[in-house]
């Protein structure tokens, strides 16, 4: 496993992703990285800290979505957040796991 970034917090791995989803009832938007706990979702919409969402999204050309309530756990105003997923499936981490492990 690489070294963490000083100040760094993060316990697994996150890669890049510039993917579609859904959250709650809004309409698309961008996540921008992924890991097996949570995402960083683009958006400028401004969500309250602990606030619970439904999300939807798929792994590049996965036939099957998955479908997962996330935290928000931290918001950068203009320009999206931070959200740890609360009830993965473990078949879903486990296709997320492979995911990462592509890059």
């Amino acid at each position: 496993m690489p070294a963490k970034k000083r100040g760094e917090r993060r316990k697994y791995k996150r890669v890049t992703i510039f993917q579609e989803m859904f959250f709650g009832d809004r309409s698309e938007r961008k996540m921008d990285d992924i890991s097996e706990q949570g995402m960083f979702i683009a958006t400028p919409e401004v969500f309250m800290k602990g606030s619970i969402i439904d999300l939807k999204f798929r792994l590049f050309n996965d036939d099957q979505p998955i479908t997962v309530k996330a935290e928000v756990r931290y918001v950068q105003e203009g320009v999206g957040m931070g959200v740890h997923f609360t009830n993965l499936k473990a078949e879903d981490r486990e296709r997320i796991k492979k995911f990462i492990k592509r890059f």
